[in-house]
């Protein structure tokens, strides 16, 4: 595995342009713009990493790579590729083993909840089961002033809903960003004929309005938009400031300056300790995001490929130190061997092979029992799950999804499909542009 304090440069060889957009429906998109904002006026508190944690940390200890790709010389001494080999063998052995250990503590504790598992109706077909599986991935939110029935429970607003599914076979993986105030309707029945309820008649309330939970939740997005889900991972948002400060801190490109209620992130590579990286995938308002949700959804995949990156540089120690985290954040019905197979499987596919998109929806928001909301666009929500989720089953007409409408108005939005490939150059281009080395983190 790659050293850690060298600096990180994902493959991006397969990817096809530098452009955001690459998808295109019939229907005029509203295309998101780039957008900075200036930070100005007094007042401001600006907070700057430690220069000795950034040193020990991230700062490289010998020359970078030439420019035409030849090996840099350290110390004296050519690079030894078969030692690089001998310890990614090492490291995968040992996320094994990490793996094995997270598996059985949370069986011993019953942290997963054998019971609670994905219906067997909605798993991928049986033919395609292991060259494709389908997980569903959220983040639980917990918020200063909600009230919730009990705060030690697993039980709050998914407001990160992401479905990936994983082509094992073909090493590619697509990411579906689902807005968490889509609208699913304040009571509807699914075709199996469940009946469910969102208390603000957005997604992001399925799991805590019904008893069923997380299957409640799977159930309502394999009813609506037709999509197989054979595991779910829900990770409460609470670790992120953890897990981020566990790691020393994570390299990220902001594409603009963000400023909110005094909070202030300067536009720029940089590493975010946890208190930025909250702001930073948090952050809904302000100049920058005037279409709320949608934007803060763009913006959060610059910190998705600033995560993957990090991920495939972890060694044994980062491994040790992020384990006690998961055990405490992290819930999942996914077999021990099925988690194996799918984290040594992710290392071996090409950032240029992993795509992000978001869930297109009607521009205009409407209100439903005085809370916003958006409407799914049916046809273009088709189009888009035909071409990337449904390439192994066949095609599903606009007609036989089972979006909920509530008076919609407007243009679709752009799904914005992007590769992390694309997103890694740009964080790239910012630091080689910028003279940047990820020491510039400016926040308060």
């Amino acid at each position: 595995m790659t050293d850690p304090k060298q600096p990180r440069k994902l493959n991006t060889r397969a990817a096809q342009g530098t452009g955001r957009h690459v998808y295109h429906s019939d229907s005029q998109a509203t295309g998101q713009e780039s957008r900075r904002s200036a930070s100005a006026g007094t007042g401001r508190h600006i907070h700057r990493s430690a220069p000795a944690q950034r040193e020990e940390t991230y700062r490289a200890s010998a020359p970078r790579p030439d420019a035409d790709g030849a090996a840099a010389v350290r110390r004296g001494k050519p690079k030894k590729k078969k030692k690089s080999g001998c310890l990614k063998v090492f490291l995968l052995l040992i996320l094994v083993l990490a793996a094995l250990l997270f598996i059985a503590f949370k069986v011993i504790t019953r942290s997963v909840a054998g019971d609670v598992t994905i219906s067997q109706l909605i798993n991928t077909p049986s033919e395609y089961k292991g060259d494709v599986v389908n997980v569903l991935v959220c983040g639980v939110d917990w918020e200063e002033g909600r009230a919730y029935s009990d705060s030690s429970s697993n039980d709050g607003m998914t407001d990160m809903i992401m479905y990936v599914s994983f082509d094992v076979a073909n090493k590619k993986i697509s990411m579906l960003q689902i807005p968490r105030n889509t609208f699913v309707g304040g009571s509807y029945s699914t075709e199996n004929g469940q009946t469910y309820s969102a208390s603000n008649g957005q997604i992001n309330s399925v799991m805590l309005s019904n008893e069923g939970g997380i299957n409640a939740l799977a159930e309502t997005i394999n009813d609506q938009l037709k999509l197989p889900v054979d595991y779910y991972i829900t990770i409460n948002m609470q670790s992120l400031h953890e897990v981020v400060d566990t790691f020393g801190g994570i390299e990220v490109y902001v594409p603009h300056d963000i400023e909110y209620n005094g909070s202030v992130l300067k536009e720029g590579y940089q590493t975010l300790d946890g208190a930025a990286a909250e702001f930073f995938v948090r952050n809904r308002k302000g100049a920058g995001y005037e279409r709320s949700d949608l934007d803060r959804l763009n913006m959060q995949r610059y910190f998705y490929s600033g995560l993957l990156g990090r991920f495939r540089t972890m060694n044994i120690w980062d491994v040790a130190k992020l384990m006690p985290a998961f055990m405490n954040y992290v819930e999942t019905d996914m077999p021990s061997t099925t988690m194996i197979s799918l984290g040594v499987s992710l290392l071996q596919v090409d950032s240029a092979n992993i795509m992000i998109c978001q869930m297109p929806v009607f521009s205009a928001s409407q209100y439903y029992n005085n809370n916003s909301v958006v409407v799914g666009a049916p046809e273009e929500t088709a189009t888009l799950l035909n071409t990337y989720f449904r390439t192994y089953t066949g095609e599903v007409p606009a007609s036989e999804l089972n979006l909920q409408s509530w008076h919609p108005s407007g243009q679709a939005s752009d799904p914005n499909v992007q590769f992390m490939g694309q997103l890694d150059e740009e964080s790239i281009d910012a630091q080689q542009n910028n003279n940047l080395d990820g020491s510039n983190t400016s926040y308060k």
